[in-house]
């Protein structure tokens, strides 16, 4: 788990650099707005899944929860599970965000402006870190601070809730969670490849009834169209490849919380298990947009090929550097 932690943290710090690298780049060559869009909340995806990423690291601070200081202990208490959750259910909102927008701009482009400007993309974003804080507020009320039965530190513990009344909480925000958006990323998604797959049949008919004779002029403004939509292509394909990794990697954790709704802390040695397992599988899926950019996204490899080169540009500069300081000090000394 610490390495799965670590790795999604830089990872996540790699994807904040390049995505704001690429929005730049974006801006300066005036492409799509729908593109820009796209890469915006791909920026805050990976600002969310980073911060998410953070949150497990104070989960690893302390192992063994018997005696804490006052403020660690405080901190587990109110802070920790709405935290992750809160982060977590950010990360989900941000992808149903985006594919609100794929799906209007491949199923309804004409409304595109309309209902799927920069500034709704903005209030999307916002919404989806405000939604959960008010879903997982209440999860900071749960637990108290008690003083450590050894009488050397402090502890915390459940508090005296209607405990049918916190099933039904854990219940809904399950569904708010996980459940509901992985049944609306499904309806989305389908919707979007199916459309997109007939479109681009349409237009290959289309291209087929053309002339092979062409001005100059309409070949190159044809090419720069065929670009375009080959980056759209690519800008679907990540967004299919983004749900099916989050799928894949948050619904053994509904799983989990849903047949374990009643939060208890051991189980049976399959149980226990399933649920290393899950959580092993969530803190890996914050880590996994990395690749998914790096495959998909050709700006992404760009900036990061760049990137090296200069880094290794620089190493060498360094290094010749030092040679040459080394080369005229000893001459300098074999002068004297």
């Amino acid at each position: 788990m610490p390495v799965l932690i670590i790795t999604g943290v830089l990872t996540n710090v790699i994807n904040i650099l390049t995505l704001w690298k690429v929005n730049q780049l974006q801006k300066q060559q005036q492409n799509r707005q729908a593109q820009t869009t796209t890469y915006r909340y791909l920026f805050w995806l990976a600002i969310a899944d980073m911060m998410a990423s953070l949150s497990l690291v104070f989960a690893i601070v302390f192992l063994e929860r018997g005696e804490l200081p006052y403020g660690w202990a405080f901190y587990y208490a109110h802070f920790e599970t709405p935290l992750m959750n809160g982060l977590t259910s950010a990360s989900v909102y941000i992808v149903v965000g985006l594919s609100v927008d794929r799906y209007i701009a491949v199923c309804h482009p004409r409304r595109y402006i309309e209902l799927s400007a920069p500034r709704l993309a903005v209030i999307r974003i916002l919404c989806s870190f405000l939604v959960p804080v008010a879903l997982y507020l209440p999860q900071g009320f749960f637990m108290e601070v008690v003083c450590a039965a050894s009488g050397a530190g402090w502890t915390y513990q459940s508090t005296k809730t209607n405990e049918s009344a916190k099933q039904y909480y854990e219940l809904f925000v399950e569904l708010c969670h996980r459940i509901f958006p992985a049944i609306i990323l499904a309806v989305l998604n389908s919707c979007i490849i199916y459309t997109f797959h007939k479109t681009t049949a349409k237009r290959n008919q289309m291209k087929s009834k053309l002339q092979v004779s062409v001005q100059l002029s309409s070949a190159s403004k044809r090419s720069e169209d065929q670009s375009r939509r080959h980056q759209e292509q690519r800008l679907v394909y990540l967004l299919v490849a983004i749900v099916v990794s989050f799928l894949a990697t948050t619904l053994p954790a509904a799983v989990l919380a849903l047949i374990d709704i009643d939060g208890a802390t051991y189980g049976s040695f399959g149980l226990e298990v399933f649920r290393a397992l899950a959580n092993c599988l969530e803190a890996f899926g914050l880590s996994l947009n990395f690749v998914l950019y790096f495959v998909f996204v050709s700006g992404v490899r760009e900036v990061l090929k760049n990137a090296v080169c200069g880094l290794a540009a620089h190493a060498k500069y360094d290094v010749l550097t030092a040679a040459n300081k080394d080369q005229i000090r000893m001459s300098f000394t074999k002068e004297r």
